[in-house]
Order: structure tokens, then C-alpha cells, then sequence
């Protein structure tokens, strides 16, 4: 004989053993952009600190001017420097992005043959306080700076091909 069981229907969940829904799609999207973006401002911050460690460990080089910094400040006699804008005579120009550069490659232009800290020479744009540093026949300069406390110097440079 075959016997049919009436089965109850299962009572009803209660609200907090009820299955979270699934996401919707808009809510899935918005965080894997938001994730996207956050990864790419990681990056970039990783970018910018990795930027301003070799500015801080190797100097400016072509960012000095920007930046601020006077790219021959530490020049001694003995180093040389990257090619400045010509000068006829005894003119003047204004130079921002000179820079110390090794004497050894193309880039070196000038030689430094000697350095004068006279914040009064260098605000009186004189070359006389170099003429000490100059030989007869050499293609001397003079690049000067004067900064913003009034503290200046000269540099005495001549021209790589003076052979020095």
C-alpha cells in the first residue's frame, strides 16, 4: 500500500538568519573603480616620493631652475660648467639654469679657474675682483650671483678650449 505524508511548508526565516543578498551590479562596479583609483594614487605617490629622493640625493640637474636652487653654488676652481649663453664684450645676461657638470664630458664648456665670496663684487657685477684668476689670451667670464640675505660670489670661468 502507497501512503501519502502531508509535508508542512517550512516556517518562514527569521529576519536575521535570512541570506544577505548578492550585490547588484552598479555597487560592484563603484568598487572596482574605487579600487582602480586607489592604485593608481599609490602609484603615483610612489612616483613622487621615488622624484624627490634622487632630486634630494643627486640634485636638481635640469629642475634647479625650477626648483630654486643655484646649481653652481658649490663650484670650486677645478670644476667646470655647462655652456651659458654668449656674451659679446662686456655685456651681461641673466643666467638661471647654470649648472656644475664633469670636466670630463661634452657638456663641459667653462672652467672654473677661480671662485671670489665677496657678496659686494658680486653686487657690483665687476669682473676686476677676477682679473687675479685670468692669464694673458685667456676667453675669461665672470658669472656671478647675489642672493636674497645679500650674501654673493664670483666665478671665474674661461672657455674649455683655453685648455684648461
Amino acid at each position: 500500500m502507497s501512503e501519502q505524508v502531508a509535508v508542512a511548508p517550512a516556517p518562514p526565516a527569521r529576519e536575521s538568519e535570512q541570506q544577505p543578498a548578492a550585490p547588484s551590479t552598479p555597487a560592484a562596479g563603484r568598487s572596482r573603480i574605487g579600487t582602480v583609483l586607489g592604485v593608481v594614487v599609490l602609484i603615483l605617490g610612489v612616483l613622487v616620493a621615488l622624484a624627490v629622493g634622487a632630486v634630494l640625493k643627486l640634485g636638481p640637474g635640469p629642475l634647479g631652475g625650477l626648483l630654486g636652487r643655484d646649481g653652481t653654488a658649490d663650484a670650486k676652481a677645478g670644476d667646470c660648467v655647462a655652456e651659458l649663453p654668449r656674451v659679446a664684450g662686456t655685456g651681461a645676461t641673466s643666467v638661471d639654469d647654470a649648472t656644475i657638470v664633469p670636466c670630463t664630458g661634452a657638456r663641459a664648456a667653462y672652467a672654473v679657474v677661480g671662485r671670489v665670496d665677496d657678496p659686494a663684487a658680486a653686487r657690483s657685477r665687476s669682473a676686476v675682483a677676477c682679473e687675479p684668476h685670468f692669464r694673458p689670451g685667456d676667453d675669461g667670464y665672470v658669472l656671478y650671483r647675489v642672493g636674497g640675505d645679500g650674501d654673493g660670489y664670483l666665478l671665474c670661468l674661461v672657455r674649455k678650449a683655453n685648455g684648461r
